[in-house]
């Protein structure tokens, strides 16, 4: 098998999909499992495109309520992390009540900082990444 990065699948014209990969099982001649490498065929890239394109929007969309004042970084980040609040509720250990409240600008800006530093552990950035938005 070649190491190279570049794939030599025709069906992309894109590059950036060109080195997906997937893990296929299949079964030989005497029915036992096989494993093969494959790229994802035409019909999964624009799947593919499709969505990481609507995850880009809602991530626009959300940055430009934090920008407005209309949402918290908390909005932002959980969208960029593709997290919906029951996940960030257990990954940061905060209730399901609580980030529903701390998604609000004013409840924001209340946040201690013990409670401000179990979000950004749960994005995996600093506070000060946190208290603005890119």
């Amino acid at each position: 098998m070649e190491n190279s990065t570049e794939n030599t699948n025709p069906v992309y014209k894109d590059k950036n999909y060109g080195q997906y990969r997937e893990l296929l099982f299949t079964y030989d001649e005497k029915g036992n499992f096989q494993k093969s490498v494959g790229y994802h065929g035409e019909s999964d890239r624009v799947v593919l495109q499709q969505a990481w394109d609507l995850f880009s929007e809602r991530i626009e969309e959300a940055r430009q309520k934090v920008l407005a004042g209309k949402a918290s970084p908390i909005v932002y980040y959980m969208e960029k992390i593709l997290a919906d609040p029951m996940s960030l509720s257990m990954m940061a250990g905060v209730s399901l009540l609580k980030i529903k409240l701390h998604c609000r600008p004013v409840f924001f800006k209340r946040l201690s900082d013990k409670t401000m530093a179990k979000y950004a552990e749960a994005f995996n950035i600093t506070i000060d990444q946190l208290k603005k938005v890119e």
